[in-house]
């Protein structure tokens, strides 16, 4: 019934515990093909959770603790996405602090002892620590604009112009008060975790970037799918089918955003709503993203060729629009042998009072779409966020195991976003289970 894409016609991937290397082999799970690979060679398939402190107060660091990662494992997990921040890395222009990075490397050993692996997630909501979690102060050149925020927190994406104008300045790689390009200095923190980590074999890699956004672009980006979903409407013969404007209205109150909601449950609506955005996604990745990735592959690569690079889409991917991200290259073209695809998938009701109105047509979608790119690519590929469910909602474990089952009939990796330890009083870690991938 819901669309569904295998991987290749390899043998199963089994989840395994943190690889310990045969003498005369190398440590570290890598890629081969499509597949994770263990140091003996085996297929691995990661299945895991994301684990994190955005506090800049606590030190990034503080409440998480060892039997965190026990009871991660207890779950039947594998890994770890773990959130590290560059406002932590850095935080002031050209100064590392390595008491951090001590403090990250202890988390590390935690789940290390819990044989667990860690992929490192340099993460950010909103681009900066001045509007929730990221970039530091001193790297955030937002003019003064007005910070303006909304009923759910990410949408202040589309609404602040203090976001989009920092978000600006960072993709164009802007001076910082030191007179050294934000990117610059973004990719020489990213080299000091590669250097503190390069002979981690618990360390599965390093994901570049969470959840990229494109700034200024937000605007438009919202305005052609509002208007692709009115002139569908209206070519679709309903005579009050509501204008763009309308559309955009009903964002603003609850019985609204549930109308639209409901409007977007057509996947002919839906579709075309992605479909008229991707071209304005796809030019930022282009354009913007992919040079920044190639920048921070460049740092890394200068201390460390071990460690697995994993590679998001542009947020408006974690929906279903299709990305136009490629494979990291050397100075002279070659394609990197250690990298990975790691897209997000949600759907739009996340971060809502909505989750009845889950579509599972919609989640499809995202996956299959997600599983297509992967296969192009031809990279491995491990879905780094999903879910967001409230553990007490009774809707929470069925579209979970929804999910998973896309996840084990693509073949693919997993990390939920994210841990609580509330999470193990609910039915969700019962419904987060993996089963055997199956050969096609």
């Amino acid at each position: 019934m819901w669309p569904a894409l295998m991987c290749a016609l390899l043998p199963a991937p089994r989840v395994v515990p943190v690889p310990h290397a045969p003498a005369g082999r190398p440590a570290f799970v890598s890629v081969r093909g499509r597949r994770f690979v263990e140091p003996s060679g085996r297929p691995l398939l990661l299945h895991g959770i994301a684990i994190d402190n955005k506090s800049r107060r606590q030190g990034y660091t503080a409440g998480i603790e060892r039997s965190d990662f026990a009871a991660i494992r207890r779950w039947g997990m594998n890994c770890v996405r773990l959130a590290i921040f560059w406002d932590g890395i850095e935080p002031q222009p050209g100064h590392i602090d390595e008491a951090y990075l001590q403090r990250v490397s202890r988390l590390v050993s935690w789940a290390r002892a819990e044989h667990l692996m860690v992929l490192l997630d340099m993460h950010q909501d909103l681009y900066s620590v001045k509007f929730s979690d990221g970039a530091p102060e001193w790297a955030t050149l937002d003019e003064g604009k007005p910070h303006v925020t909304g009923a759910i927190w990410s949408e202040s994406y589309y609404m602040s112009g203090a976001v989009q104008t920092a978000l600006d300045h960072f993709w164009a790689n802007s001076r910082a008060p030191d007179g050294k390009g934000l990117q610059d200095h973004y990719a020489f923190a990213w080299r000091a975790v590669a250097e503190r980590f390069k002979d981690e074999p618990a360390v599965l890699g390093y994901d570049l970037m969470n959840e990229p956004f494109a700034g200024h672009n937000a605007a438009r980006f919202l305005q052609v799918s509002m208007q692709r979903v009115a002139d569908l409407l209206r070519a679709g013969g309903d005579a009050h089918a509501p204008s763009l404007l309308e559309l955009a209205a009903m964002g603003s109150t609850a019985r609204g955003r549930r109308k639209l909601m409901g409007l977007l449950g057509d996947m002919r609506i839906f579709t075309g709503m992605l479909d008229a955005a991707a071209p304005i996604t796809q030019d930022f990745e282009r354009t913007c993203l992919m040079p920044m990735y190639e920048r921070v592959r460049t740092e890394i690569r200068a201390v460390d060729r071990n460690h697995i690079l994993f590679m998001e889409p542009a947020m408006s991917s974690n929906i279903g629009i299709r990305t136009a991200i490629v494979p990291l290259t050397d100075e002279e073209g070659r394609r990197d042998p250690q990298q990975a695809y790691a897209p997000h998938g949600y759907d739009l009701i996340t971060d809502t009072d909505m989750l009845d109105l889950c579509s599972g047509e919609r989640l499809a979608l995202i996956f299959s779409r997600h599983g297509e790119t992967a296969r192009k690519l031809e990279l491995p590929m491990l879905v780094g966020e999903w879910g967001a469910l409230p553990g007490g909602d009774v809707h929470a474990a069925g579209t979970a195991k929804f999910i998973v089952q896309q996840f084990d009939r693509l073949g693919c990796g997993d990390t939920y976003w994210d841990y609580q330890r509330s999470l193990g009083r609910s039915a969700l870690p019962g419904a987060l289970r993996r089963s055997r991938v199956r050969q096609p």
